[in-house]
């Protein structure tokens, strides 16, 4: 099985300033390590589709954002003209972001696209 990653993340407007303040670049970094928490979560994913289907493959692009101040993701989505994978590993992907949370927090809110792509 392999497994591409890829992360955009654009941070938003600066609210105060009594919580971590992030550059693009790190900000970006934390949110890939706050994902990739989950990997074992997504990889469960893909191989559960496999299991039912020896075709399943494809790419799930999701957008979600990082609430300002606590962290936590909010409002995922799959981003359905850019994902080729069958619904059941769409949503599968999707449930394994639910109760993440960025820490330490940052002042910033974050609008993230990651992108996993599956093949055998």
């Amino acid at each position: 099985m392999t497994m591409r990653l890829g992360l955009l993340l654009l941070c938003g407007s600066v609210a105060g300033c009594s919580f971590y303040a992030r550059g693009p670049d790190d900000y970006r970094t934390a949110v890939r390590g706050m994902l990739d928490q989950k990997q074992p979560d997504v990889e469960a994913c893909y191989k559960r589709s496999y299991e039912a289907d020896k075709n399943a493959q494809g790419r799930v692009v999701a957008k979600f954002e990082v609430e300002e101040k606590s962290g936590k993701v909010i409002n995922p989505a799959v981003i359905a003209a850019e994902t080729t994978a069958n619904a059941a590993l769409q949503q599968c992907v999707l449930s394994s972001l639910e109760g993440l949370t960025l820490a330490p927090p940052d002042q910033r809110t974050g609008d993230a696209k990651f992108t996993w792509e599956f093949s055998r």
